[in-house]
């Protein structure tokens, strides 16, 4: 058993919970289904307001300042890796040549 099932006044709750939802069904069926159905309906109507009225709109699950961040990252990156191919571009490998150099 899960740890907050354990609490034996969690238990009394629980079972007069259904007790009391078998005691409504069995003598009023049509008012127990029917206040299902507002239950229900009230959820829908919650989560319509929270996820289309109340939170902002995001685009792909990011805010627009991460969005502004990742750009500058990534144009950091480039500029980052552009700088080393110019230094490896640069460096040459010479050869030292021995010439007839008088002392």
């Amino acid at each position: 058993m899960a740890k907050g099932i354990r609490n034996p006044v969690i238990i009394v709750i629980l079972a007069l919970a259904a007790i009391g939802l078998i005691y409504r069904l069995a003598t009023n069926p049509g008012g127990f289904f029917l206040g299902l159905a507002i239950t229900a309906l009230i959820a829908v109507g919650l989560y319509f307001l929270l996820t289309r009225l109340v939170m902002p709109k995001r685009r792909n699950g990011m805010d627009s300042n991460y969005r502004k961040a990742l750009k500058q990252s990534k144009q950091r990156q480039k500029q980052k890796e552009s700088a080393r191919k110019n230094n490896q571009k640069k460096k040459r490998h010479l050869k030292v040549i021995d010439g007839n150099r008088k002392k």
